[in-house]
């Protein structure tokens, strides 16, 4: 049966593991992970991990794996916390400027940044929404 990147992947996993473990030495496991990447076959894979505990040769994958998110469903869920760190950005950098302003004429005037904290109310608002979505 032909190897796939996962089965190539675990048999070089496992070789890690026995050199940390002191099982191997630097030339050994040199060796056997270039004849693992090498592989074409499960066959070719089951000697170099056969003389290991854990395990003697790759098994196919017995479960499915969980699919990985793709870069959409990243971005998704990146967006709601992007949208409060730059609307919290906003809000932070108007407040200094108001307090630049209030300190160099001597006195408080009008708390003009509450009105750049009403996107950060929205991008909070996302964020708990989508929170509470996933949940």
């Amino acid at each position: 049966m032909r190897a796939g990147n996962a089965d190539r992947e675990r048999v070089v996993a496992q070789l890690n593991s026995a050199f940390a473990e002191g099982r191997l030495d630097v030339g050994e496991l040199d060796e056997r992970v270039a004849a693992a990447y090498r592989a074409k076959t499960l066959g070719e894979l089951r000697p170099l991990t056969a003389d290991l505990p854990e395990g003697r040769s790759p098994a196919p994958r017995q479960a499915a794996q969980p699919a990985p998110a793709t870069p959409a469903q990243e971005i998704e869920h990146a967006a709601p916390r992007a949208a409060v760190v730059g609307a919290l950005g906003l809000f932070l950098v108007n407040v200094l400027i108001w307090a630049a302003v209030s300190i160099g004429t001597g006195q408080w005037i009008y708390f003009w940044p509450v009105w750049t904290a009403i996107p950060l109310v929205f991008a909070l608002a996302g964020l708990a929404g989508t929170r509470r979505r996933r949940g």
